[in-house]
């Protein structure tokens, strides 16, 4: 590895630099630290931020943020939709797929009793489920599937037979899988096959799409066609929803930061006072540079290398701090510690330039003043 001495002597300027902060050990000291706090700051709460809010997308997506759910509307005289109506919604949709599906009461006997429970009709559950246990037959006409919710509250396993009473008639069926998902078709429940309503008739269709645009898209489609003067079709989208969350966990972000960030404009103000302070105190020094040829620029070079120098030191500091935050953040929230969101290593880097910058402009004051004091008199202190 290549000495300190030798790396510095390389650049004169970075050279003096050092000595100069070396020398005045507990002001350099404040100055950085003021720099810490500031880095750590802004890096540390932009960059976790970014990792709940991916987090959190991501919870809305497995919601069925890009599906949009249709219920009858107000002014519709049926409450439920017909085959017809299915097909009318899937021409004017086309490409995006429409699950039909209608909900119900019901109850389930298990060991401890009789509880009520949501009962789901459905054709395709696997458009919208994965199994966590069991199998879905390919021609599902009969037995039931259950959610997670269901089966982990009452122990029941694929293979269970169960006593299930749904518009009076009690039967045994036979539980064929265990489902887990469903991105907001409903919470815990039990599914049947959509044949066993006796007609086709559905309380509730979905429309499954690829992405929150094309949601938005299909949820604008039909409103346009079937809202009219008269509100035919209710349609939920969860984009809306994913929308406010990024603009008001954007706007917490850079209130945060900006918060952050004043405290590296306190660091600024500490390193110009630090080097002024020590500007006054190696004036003579100074005045020797310049008698012996040193020129302005020089003098400038030195001291702004001197800045530059107390922001690296903070900056490299405080920037570790804020990694380390940050993936115990993403541990949180993402699952694991590189698991980096894109913006938090946006937050990173402008912490890091930001921390820089700011030493940087703080000592151009002192450096031009310091630049521009009189030889002479700088030696006669």
């Amino acid at each position: 590895m290549i000495p300190w001495t030798r790396l510095f002597g390389r650049v004169p300027s970075m050279l003096v630099a050092r000595r100069n902060v070396t020398r005045a050990k507990v002001r350099s000291g404040l100055a950085i630290a003021a720099i810490v706090i500031g880095v750590v700051a802004i890096g540390a709460i932009g960059a976790g931020g970014a990792a709940f809010k991916q987090s959190q997308l991501a919870t809305l997506d497995d919601q069925g943020a890009t599906n949009v759910f249709v219920l009858p509307g107000i002014d519709r005289d049926e409450r439920t939709f017909d085959r017809t109506d299915v097909q009318r919604i899937e021409e004017r949709i086309a490409p995006a797929g429409v699950l039909a599906t209608r909900s119900g009461g019901g109850e389930l006997r298990t060991r401890e009793g009789t509880e009520p429970v949501s009962l789901t009709y459905l054709a395709a559950p696997r458009l919208v489920y994965d199994v966590r246990a069991g199998s879905i037959p390919t021609n599902w006409r009969r037995g039931a599937l259950l959610s997670a919710g269901v089966a982990d509250e009452y122990g029941l396993e694929p293979g269970d037979r169960v006593h299930l009473t749904r518009d009076g008639e009690t039967s045994v069926v036979r539980v064929e899988a265990v489902v887990t998902g469903g991105g907001g078709v409903g919470g815990p429940s039990v599914l049947l096959p959509l044949e066993l309503t006796g007609e086709r008739r559905f309380s509730r269709l979905r429309v499954t799409t690829q992405s929150v645009e094309r949601a938005e898209s299909a949820a604008a489609t039909l409103r346009e066609e079937f809202n009219g003067r008269t509100d035919t079709l209710l349609v939920f989208e969860l984009t809306s929803l994913v929308r406010l969350f990024r603009s008001i966990v954007n706007g917490i972000n850079l209130f945060l930061a900006g918060l952050a960030a004043i405290s590296l404009l306190v660091a600024g103000v500490s390193i110009a006072s630090t080097m002024l302070m020590a500007i006054i105190r190696r004036r003579q020094e100074i005045g020797v540079l310049r008698a012996v040829g040193y020129g302005r620029r020089d003098i400038v070079r030195i001291l702004l290398a001197e800045a530059a120098l107390l922001g690296l030191i903070g900056t490299a500091i405080g920037l570790t701090l804020a990694l380390l935050v940050t993936m115990a953040a993403n541990a949180l929230f993402l699952g694991g510690p590189l698991a980096f969101a894109g913006e938090s290593l946006l937050y990173l880097a402008a912490a890091a330039l930001f921390g820089i910058g700011v030493s940087l402009v703080a000592g151009v004051y002192p450096a031009w003043r310091a630049a521009n004091d009189r030889p002479v008199e700088a030696l006669r202190g």
